[in-house]
């Protein structure tokens, strides 16, 4: 249901203009009309100051130990963030020297330790060693013959050799040379370690410190977005007397609005009020019973109704659980599914994501529902269970095919129903009547089409036709109330036109239930197939066989979830939000302040 809102229009004097709008934050159940997107120098200045603690926030949950760590610190949130700036700075110049000083070791390590004193004596006699490199069949024996060539080492296809001669002797050897290194392997590598010991201690602070960080950096967030949303709520208001007068508006529940009234009245202000009309646009607040408020989030991905349109969580709701638990099709993944939402409500402590996870359990319910109705479980026949198989409605492909196509039928009609009662709404009853008539149409041809689908022939079938004759009379004679008939029966040759085109092509759609709920079960049945054939090895069966049954059917609840999630949600914004006429998008609701509780 969307909520009915009030406009309210408040007269400040700007020397209690601060005070005001603290104590709107405070009561956090106006929304400010926005009548600017300029931002002051201290709103980007917070700003920066947000994406700043939330990078650094970011980075330091990453390091959180399992235990969770000391959530205990003297420093102010700047000085933690300064500090772990600081020694991400130092982390990079350490890691860059790191980079460094292992490629020089990689270099090396083929030539072994070097005698500095050695060499700077072989210098001092007009003598020096060059380094070289090649592939083996590059290497020429000439030169070992030639020169003063000693093969230091060998590896893979690769030689490395030394040669000794005059400083003024020139060389005549075709291979990569390595200038001399001005410090041993043993030094590079006693730099390498102490260097990596300096990278450790800082991965030790930011595990010492992740916890509270996090902590003093989520608490800091929330005052800076206070701080922010408190910024921006000050620019939203018009100056009017020179500036000696304010003007702010804003909306409100009206169910909440007798709590604002005592806060005006509390503060002296005087203020305007008036009831929400489409035409102004109102924000959006969605109020619904427990049931349906689990599928709101489903709603919103798609986008908000207008002021005037009817809030479709409470239809979308038993349609979207139906559909779940037909595209997963097996009431042994429906129980996986409730116990997972369940034990993840017990593990986590941010009750901000336990309706997304209450939403998990409720469509596993519909998952073992359904699964039941199609026989499975684990991906074996409930109708081979004595006891069980005259409980179960469906009994072949076919039927599952058909049940598909009938639940596609019905949200149609309901969306339709639902499109008939919002024009009623918003333009008289008078045009509704031609939404009723396609009703009429589609249900009579439903039922006559029934018997091609193995339906058998009812009385109720006797009196089709006369569904389509009065369907098709609303259509074309009551489509546009108040205009002439030549005009009603040309428009409602569009109608039919665009209804029996759609119709077919939408229940169509309704296929992917059935396609995703047999290829379910199929990938179930190979899998315990499989895992029945792995199960006859003598000894290790037993443990083979648990094994791929658990990570099988684990993979195959993976699946099967997210197509059970994508596909009905395609067929709620596509198929029935269009029969319905659906139209948005809405403003959200958002209080300002720092008490948001208002549900």
């Amino acid at each position: 249901m969307i909520e009915r809102m009030r406009k309210f229009t408040l007269i400040l004097h700007h020397s209690d203009y601060l005070k005001v709008m603290t104590g709107l934050q405070e009561l956090g159940m106006l929304h400010i009309e926005k009548s600017t997107s300029e931002k002051s120098e201290k709103l980007l200045s917070v700003q920066k100051e947000i994406q700043s603690y939330s990078e650094a926030l970011k980075f330091m949950q990453k390091w959180i130990p399992e235990n969770g760590g000391s959530k205990t610190t003297n420093l102010l949130p700047i000085q933690m963030r300064q500090k772990i700036e600081n020694a991400h700075l130092e982390k990079e110049r350490l890691q860059m020297q790191y980079n460094v000083l292992a490629k020089e070791i990689a270099d090396l390590e083929p030539w072994g330790e070097f005698d500095q004193v050695a060499l700077k004596a072989l210098k001092e006699h007009g003598l020096r060693v060059e380094l070289y490199s090649c592939t083996l069949h590059h290497f020429n024996p000439e030169w070992a013959e030639k020169y003063a060539l000693t093969i230091i080492n060998t590896i893979a296809h690769m030689i490395y050799f030394a040669v000794l001669h005059k400083i003024d002797e020139p060389l005549e050897i075709d291979a990569e040379t390595l200038k001399m290194p001005p410090r041993t392997l043993a030094e590079l590598r006693k730099q390498e370690q102490k260097i990596a010991e300096e990278l450790k201690a800082i991965d030790e602070f930011y595990r010492d410190n992740s916890a509270a960080a996090v902590e003093i950096f989520s608490q800091e967030l929330q005052e800076l977005s206070h701080d922010y949303e408190f910024e921006d709520a000050t620019l939203q208001s018009i100056p009017e007397a020179d500036n000696q007068v304010l003007i702010l508006q804003g909306w409100i529940p009206v169910r909440l609005e007798t709590e604002l009234l005592a806060f005006l009245d509390q503060y002296n202000i005087v203020h305007f009020s008036k009831d929400g009309t489409v035409d102004d646009n109102p924000p959006i607040s969605l109020r619904n019973n427990r049931f349906a408020r689990i599928f709101e989030p489903i709603g919103k991905m798609f986008m908000l109704p207008y002021y005037n349109e009817l809030d479709l969580t409470p239809f979308l709701a038993p349609f979207f659980m139906m559909f779940f638990g037909f595209c997963s099709g097996d009431s042994g993944y429906g129980i996986v599914l409730f116990l997972i939402g369940w034990l993840l409500k017990k593990k986590i402590k941010d009750k901000a994501i336990h309706p997304m996870l209450t939403l998990v359990q409720v469509l596993g319910i519909g998952t073992v529902v359904m699964g039941f109705i199609l026989g499975s479980f684990f991906a074996f026949d409930l109708k081979q269970v004595p006891f069980l198989n005259p409980l179960i409605p469906i009994r072949d492909h076919n039927m599952i095919f058909n049940f598909a196509l009938l639940l596609g039928l019905i949200q149609i009609i309901v969306g339709k129903v639902i499109n008939a009662v919002k024009r009623m709404m918003q333009f008289g009853f008078m045009h509704g009547l031609a939404t009723i008539g396609i009703i009429f149409f589609v249900i009579s041809i439903s039922l006559m089409g029934s018997t091609m689908l193995g339906a058998k022939p009812g009385k109720i079938l006797n009196y089709a036709p006369y569904g389509i004759y009065l369907g098709l009379a609303m259509v074309f004679l009551l489509n546009s109330p108040g205009k002439n008939i030549l005009f009603n029966v040309a428009n409602g040759l569009w109608i039919m036109y665009n209804t029996v085109t759609s119709f077919f092509g939408d229940i169509l759609s309704y296929i992917r239930l059935f396609a995703l709920g047999v290829s379910s079960g199929i990938l179930g049945y190979v899998i315990n197939t499989m895992a029945a054939q792995f199960g006859s090895i003598p000894y290790i069966g037993p443990v083979i066989y648990l094994l791929f049954m658990l990570g099988g059917h684990g993979l195959n609840i993976a699946l099967s979830s997210l197509g059970a999630f994508v596909h009905p949600m395609r067929l709620t914004f596509v198929e029935f939000f269009n029969n319905a006429g659906f139209s948005g998008p809405g403003i959200a609701y958002k209080p300002f302040g720092k008490s948001k509780s208002v549900k």
